[in-house]
């Protein structure tokens, strides 16, 4: 009964997971915000703070993880984490395509030890107390938040869409008309290769031991086992006991090997398969403690004090390494062009999780993940690529789903003033100043009206200009400019990036006027009067 009650609940997390991050571009589902699994990661409630020296509300959930391992011990491990179930999955259905069976080689060791866990998170925090946030190299919701946002989201429709196309004909014949021209909305995402690489390499290793992940890689499962030492509800055997083994080898943890009766809060994962196994119902979970449920010696198998204090030491070269890297003018982020509404650059890099949310949540599809552009300590981190999407004036889902607020929440009236960068127009390509051809793409896609086309002295034909105090930094024109590459690309120029104080107040304190559709339709005037083209031709 425990194991399909379990396994009921992990998949309703999992469902709950996939339809909060579906409804991203809402920011909620039935009330619910759709970063809650992020906010409830108990390593990214203690890094973040720990980075950024100050509370963030929006991670309060993640005390209740914790407390709920010192009440249950692992219970979020075993039962409610989306990465958990996920590996569950897709592990059982490479081992079932292997023929190895349900079980696999649950009571074999890992090939590395359990404490290596503890050690990456000694490296993390050590890293967080030096002010460098490397929580989303290995915190589990993050993670999973990539895959499904960055990987299986757009594999799904892209699926869908040869799906539609490849049963058309049948479509067509039965009537249904409308499916024939509907398209679902597919996009790619830089980085994706790398996390779906990623993620096989932990299904393979899942394959051949379950839980591998869990046992030894994810730091949030250290954290969450230093609190479950405490545990009120844990695994109890009493003396029917007989050590046949068969929780042993069922046992997805791998925690019963040497004795069956041996308890282990700190790495056990309350999934009471344990309990379904046992045909002498030796084996419960409740509270209290009984004289059989004794701990391992080797409890809680944390590591080395040399090691521990190598992994200290390794997490504080880490910082300073990403503290030289942002210094460093070859891998500054000084062109990359953030989300509206983002922090400056450092307090944006120690807030953010690489967790794809904004970028699943964009509209347009124009949030991208980057590379090696802002250096290591900058990697997976949203910029905006025009070329990919230009940001909508009207929508500010980028904000609304990010849980630590490295991009501000700003309501609609005030992310307008957020300005992002500016547009500049290369001369050299561009076909109205580079070729004398009539050109006004840039102009007629504005929707701040940042772009006129004026009379200049030696061209035959009107070339464009950019008002800066206009511009917005939408990306807009350089997103449907006929140039490849565009001959007008939007640069972090002027860009508002602020902590606390107001977009709207700042932007009017330094002149912008960031009035989507109010400049729209003006015809510029050069230094030789109006322009010789027919009234309404540029509306």
């Amino acid at each position: 009964m425990g194991g399909k009650l379990r396994r009921f609940v992990q998949a309703s997390c999992l469902v709950l997971f996939c339809l909060l991050l579906g409804t991203a571009e809402t920011g909620s589902f039935f009330g619910l915000p759709s970063d809650l699994f992020l906010r409830l990661d108990p390593l990214v409630g203690t890094a973040i703070p720990l980075v950024t020296r100050t509370l963030i509300p929006a991670l309060f959930p993640a005390v209740f993880t914790i407390l709920l391992a010192i009440l249950a011990g692992r219970i979020f491990c075993g039962w409610l984490c989306p990465m958990g179930a996920t590996l569950d999955i897709f592990g059982g259905a490479v081992r079932r395509l292997l023929g190895r069976g349900k079980s696999g080689k649950r009571h074999v060791s890992a090939p590395v030890p359990r404490s290596l866990k503890y050690l990456m998170l000694a490296v993390i925090l050590a890293a967080a107390l030096c002010g460098v946030n490397l929580a989303f190299w290995a915190s589990p919701i993050p993670l999973t938040t990539r895959l499904y946002a960055l990987v299986l989201h757009p594999l799904g429709l892209e699926g869908i869409g040869q799906g539609l196309e490849a049963v058309s004909p049948l479509l067509e014949r039965a009537g249904a008309i409308d499916w024939l021209y509907w398209h679902p909305d597919t996009r790619y995402f830089y980085t994706s290769w790398f996390v779906g690489a990623f993620w096989f390499a932990l299904i393979v290793l899942e394959s051949a031991r379950p839980r591998f992940w869990c046992r030894c890689l994810c730091p949030a499962g250290a954290l969450l086992g230093l609190f479950s030492r405490f545990a009120f509800w844990k695994r109890h055997v009493s003396t029917n006991c007989t050590s046949c083994g068969r929780c042993s080898a069922q046992c997805p943890a791998g925690i019963l090997k040497e004795n069956p009766a041996l308890s282990q809060p700190s790495e056990c994962l309350t999934c009471q398969t344990c309990v379904s196994a046992c045909s002498h119902k030796a084996v419960s979970f409740g509270f209290g403690n009984s004289p059989s449920a004794f701990s391992s010696p080797h409890h809680p198998m944390l590591p080395a004090r040399r090691a521990f204090c190598a992994s200290l030491a390794a997490g504080a070269a880490l910082a300073g390494l990403s503290h030289a890297d942002a210094l460093w003018p070859s891998t500054a982020s000084g062109g990359l062009v953030r989300p509206p509404g983002s922090r400056p650059e450092t307090d944006f890099l120690n807030r953010c999780l690489r967790c794809g949310e904004c970028m699943k949540a964009c509209p347009t599809g124009g949030l991208q993940p980057i590379w090696f552009q802002a250096g290591f300590s900058g990697m997976f981190t949203p910029f905006l690529d025009p070329r990919s999407g230009a940001c909508r004036p009207d929508c500010a889902a980028c904000g609304a789903v990010c849980p630590t607020q490295a991009i501000h929440a700003l309501p609609l009236e005030e992310k307008k003033w957020a300005k992002t960068g500016t547009a500049v127009i290369d001369r050299k390509t561009c076909l109205a100043w580079a070729e004398d051809r009539r050109c006004m793409v840039c102009k007629e896609n504005c929707p701040y009206g940042a772009v006129d086309v004026v009379v200049q002295k030696g061209h035959r034909a009107p070339v464009p200009v950019v008002h800066e105090k206009r511009c917005y930094g939408c990306g807009f024109c350089e997103k449907h400019c006929p140039k490849s590459p565009p001959a007008i690309v939007v640069e972090p120029v002027g860009a508002l990036r602020l902590n606390d104080a107001s977009f709207e107040k700042t932007a009017k304190a330094a002149g912008l006027e960031l009035e989507p559709g109010q400049h729209q339709g003006r015809t510029a005037e050069s230094n030789e009067g109006k322009l010789g083209i027919p009234p309404g031709f540029l509306e």
